[in-house]
Formats: structure tokens, sequence, C-alpha cells
């Protein structure tokens, strides 16, 4: 494979923007493409729904910080027995261990030991009720394996949050972008392909003889 030298990717941006037009047409046929494949199609959506539960009990969990209060309860709350009592609470919602084990992760704040557990689901309703038994659950196996009921739900989920996902939003970003893209690529090999000379020093063969240098000119 030839070596790129600082002239060829100089000549590639030169005929990028000689060959704007055309990119721009590229660009516009990828809207284009993006707004007929969406048109029609609902906005797709995935619900965030957040529990709080306080976790301080004494110094058991050392210096106050988020990442502690994750470390020390991240295993329990994505444990199979926090899911498998969450499925329990859930009877009748169709709900297995490890489909709410998919649905749930957890954060904390820097400043207190309040661990958040987030459920995400297509469905805002769904997602409440797991936030909610997931948080449930793990207060009560908490309990059940310290013997301590200091741990509590200290807010339930009463609403969640809507995150457009994969919606036509997204196509029409990423329709243009991809054609744009690819303009630019075609152009660029095209450009690499021709053979084309752009310097004295590739007129130059290993002897040090010059071969030819064509001088530019400019055609009336």
């Amino acid at each position: 494979m030839t070596e790129l030298t600082t002239e060829d990717f100089e000549q590639i941006f030169l005929v990028l923007f000689q060959n704007k037009l055309l990119i721009a047409l590229f660009t516009a046929a990828g809207l284009f493409a993006g707004l007929l494949y969406t048109a029609g199609q609902p906005e797709v959506y995935l619900y965030d729904a957040s529990a709080t539960v306080s976790v301080a009990f004494g110094s058991n969990l050392g210096p106050l910080s988020g990442s502690t209060v994750i470390s020390n309860y991240a295993d329990i709350v994505n444990s199979n027995r926090v899911s498998e009592y969450a499925a329990t609470l859930l009877e009748g919602e169709g709900l297995t261990a490890q489909q709410i084990q998919r649905m749930v992760s957890i954060s904390a704040d820097n400043n207190s030991y309040l661990l958040r557990i987030n459920a995400r689901n297509h469905s805002p309703r769904i997602a409440i009720l797991v936030a909610n038994a997931v948080a449930e659950s793990f207060v009560t196996q908490v309990s059940v394996i310290t013997g301590s009921n200091s741990i509590q739900v200290l807010d339930h989920a009463a609403s969640a949050s809507s995150i457009s996902f994969g919606g036509s939003s997204n196509v029409l970003v990423l329709a243009p972008a991809g054609a744009l893209f690819i303009a630019c690529m075609l152009v660029a090999l095209l450009e690499l392909r021709s053979g084309m000379l752009r310097s004295v020093k590739q007129c130059i063969v290993d002897d040090g003889e010059l071969l030819a240098v064509i001088p530019k000119a400019k055609i009336k």
C-alpha cells in the first residue's frame, strides 16, 4: 500500500472542497431517505423510574461516598435472591427474575447514604412497579442477612421519566451523517487511486533524477 503523504491529505481536502456540491447532494439524499423511512413511524420511548433507599447505619459503611455505597450493595441489589423476591411481589405481572435484573441499575449521591434503585422499561407502569418491588426486596433481604431494620425505603417511585430511544429522531440524524461520510470517503478514495503526482518530490526517482514537472496552467 502506498504511504500517504502530506501532499495527499492536502489534495484530499482540496478535492472535498471542490466537490462540496456533490457531497451536499449525497447528504440531502440521506436526509430524504431518512424522512421516507421514518414517515408515519411513532417515536419509541423508554421510561425510567427510581426508588430511594437509605442505607446508613452506624459506621459500618466507612467513609461517606457514593462509590462506597454502591460497592457495598450493588451485588445484593443485583442478586438472584432480590430479583426472585421482587418477582414474587409482582406476581401477576408476568415478569421473571432475569427480566427484572436486566431492567435494574443503581446509583448513589456522593454526599449521602442514599441508594437509588432505577428501573427502565418501555412501559412507565412496569418501570415504577419494578423499581419499588426491587427496593422492597432489597430492604427485606438486607434485614434477613444483617438482622437490622435500619435500612428502609425512603421514597417509592411515583412517576417515570421518558427517554427517546431508537425512534425517528435517531434515524434523521444517522441517515444524513452516514451519507456524508460515504460521499467523503468515495471522493477521497477516487483521488488517492487517481495516481496523480502532486509535488516535485514525487517526480524524483531513487537515483535523484528529476523525471519531469508539468507546470500548472489555467485553461480559459
